[in-house]
């Protein structure tokens, strides 16, 4: 018998295969068991590294509140939708769902796109019960201003769903109020396309302020009254605490409602701080305060006013009545503009008038928290002449916000000291935890108290006998003082009789205040005087606004 026949070698040949695949199933069972055994942490450690992706988040934005804790600006939980596109199976469907023509998004090399964003929840309701392929769902956050109109100009408004600050604290305080940026984990697939994705982040800091809506409203009612009467261009009101610098009601007409998106822009600048004009006779109190504070007059110092027509250097000055001697308090009271120039020009002279203009801090701005601050307008010493000397003390060849014009006042009220106005009364984390109180800023002290008596003192001679009469508060001493400033024409560049400025600036209680407050009408028709238009708004406010005084 040969090799070849030998009987034994199909026995070998299966053996060998045999042990070949045992030794075969044994390595696979060692790897099988060093997969989902002895290594299993560390191979589902590598499937779920490849079965997750990263995406930046951001949480809400933080509330605005007023001082009483009332809501201004919030963000809600709202849901969107978007597209995975690569797992969209059926476009038409899908469009037909949505209520959107898909087609044109679908590029399978995107991984992702919005479609309907910020939707009622019925509609998320309904769209995820239908569990479309493709179509996937975020939650994001909508802004909601639940004040409507009220204070607008001061709260401003964030930009849409993109959730950034675009107008007034909105803008300013964004870095503040914007959500703070984390990541998320997602699903993703073998192609790394986002199967989901997450809600979250950390909320922004949420921020109250000094306003007091129950003010606020009040002062808007006022003016809105005003403007419909007098049909101006525009109006402003701002009243502040005079003892902290506290910002209480800021309103400005014409307005907006931050929850219409489409407004016109035009009515959206806060012009309290962002328009200057020329203050015209609410601007001689600060002329009268300096000549005092530097003992060159008294409030009973006679000055002559000329009987209406007063001769300075090249210029003739006129009064709207004919004044011969006048006090001092009769030049404020009756609002002589030869008596304040004489003040100013003569007793002053132009280098302390520009002095005691620089102490009440106009020409800086104020440094409130509301953007676009306007520094007003005060001429340097190389641009100051002789017409500067008498027209800076009537309020012309100077302007100012109506912003500035309360602050200066309110160092008369508070016994002298120029306060840096705030709205900004806190902030705190998205946690609760403090981070910012503000407490009242000195910017210097300009006046003596003796000084700030005696003008309290005029300016309340002001609204009992002179042109603020108007302005008095039956049991509560108003102080004050009227102003009626021609505009200039643009064409011809000289003041005009035609249109005119009307505006009031005043505190109360004179003896304790705890009110500061301006009005400022531009254009109104019919009846022009400040004591006329501007000074009953003032009272009304006053009226109604000091029982909530806290």
């Amino acid at each position: 018998m040969t090799e070849e026949q030998s009987p034994d070698r199909p026995t070998r040949r299966a053996a060998i295969v045999m042990g070949a695949t045992g030794l075969a199933f044994l390595g696979l069972g060692a790897r099988l068991f060093g997969i989902q055994v002895s290594g299993h942490d560390g191979w589902r450690g590598v499937r779920d590294a490849q079965a997750r992706g990263y995406v930046d988040l951001r949480g809400p934005r933080g509330h605005l509140r007023d001082a009483r804790g009332e809501l201004l600006a919030v963000s809600v939980p709202v849901q969107s939708v978007y597209l995975v596109p690569r797992n969209v199976e059926h476009p038409d469907a899908v469009s037909l769902a949505l209520g959107v023509d898909v087609r044109a998004r679908l590029d399978p090399s995107r991984q992702f796109a919005w479609i309907k964003r910020g939707i009622p929840d019925d509609e998320a309701a309904r769209l995820r019960a239908m569990k479309l392929a493709g179509v996937g769902f975020r939650t994001e956050y909508a802004r909601r201003y639940p004040q409507g109109r009220v204070a607008s100009h001061v709260v401003g408004l964030a930009n849409g769903m993109e959730d950034d600050g675009h107008e007034g604290l909105e803008a300013a305080l964004d870095d503040v109020l914007v959500g703070r940026r984390g990541r998320g984990t997602v699903t993703v697939d073998g192609l790394r396309r986002k199967l989901s994705w997450p809600d979250g982040g950390q909320g922004g800091a949420d921020v109250e302020l000094t306003l007091d809506l129950v003010i606020q409203r009040i002062v808007e009612e006022e003016l809105d009254a005003a403007v419909a009467q007098y049909g101006p261009t525009w109006a402003v009101a701002v009243v502040v605490d005079p003892r902290t610098g506290a910002v209480l009601a800021v309103a400005n007409r014409p307005t907006f409602d931050p929850n219409a998106r489409v407004t016109d822009v035009r009515t959206h600048q806060n012009l309290a701080v962002s328009s200057p004009y020329e203050p015209g006779s609410t601007w001689k109190p600060f002329v009268v305060a300096g000549a005092l504070e530097e003992n060159l007059v008294t409030p009973q110092t006679r000055i002559d006013c000329e009987n209406g027509l007063w001769r300075h250097g090249s210029r003739i000055l006129h009064d709207h009545h004919p004044y011969g001697s006048l006090t001092v308090t009769d030049i404020v009271a009756k609002s002589s503009n030869i008596g304040a120039a004489k003040i100013g020009a003569v007793t002053l002279g132009g280098k302390r008038l520009r002095k005691w203009a620089v102490a009440f801090g106009f020409g800086e701005k104020t440094q409130v928290e509301m953007p676009l601050e306007s520094r007003g307008e005060l001429k340097t010493p190389a641009q100051w002449n002789s017409f500067t000397d008498t027209s800076v003390p009537m309020g012309h060849e100077i302007s100012t916000t109506v912003m500035q014009l309360v602050a200066a006042m309110s160092a008369i009220a508070n016994g002298g000291k120029l306060l840096a106005p705030y709205v900004v009364k806190r902030v705190s984390d998205a946690r609760g935890a403090e981070l910012f109180a503000a407490k009242p800023q000195v910017v210097r002290e300009i006046l003596s108290a003796r000084t700030c008596e005696q003008m309290r003192d005029i300016l309340v001679e002001v609204v009992k006998t002179g042109t603020g009469q108007r302005a008095a508060v039956e049991g509560v001493a108003v102080a004050g003082k009227t102003g009626t400033t021609q505009k200039v024409d643009p064409a011809t560049r000289r003041y005009t009789h035609e249109k005119h400025i009307s505006s009031f600036v005043g505190f109360a209680p004179a003896e304790k205040p705890t009110l500061c407050l301006a009005v400022v009408i531009d254009e109104p028709q019919g009846e022009y005087y400040g004591g006329a238009v501007a000074a009953p708004v003032v009272g009304r406010i006053v009226r109604r606004a000091l029982p909530h005084v806290k």
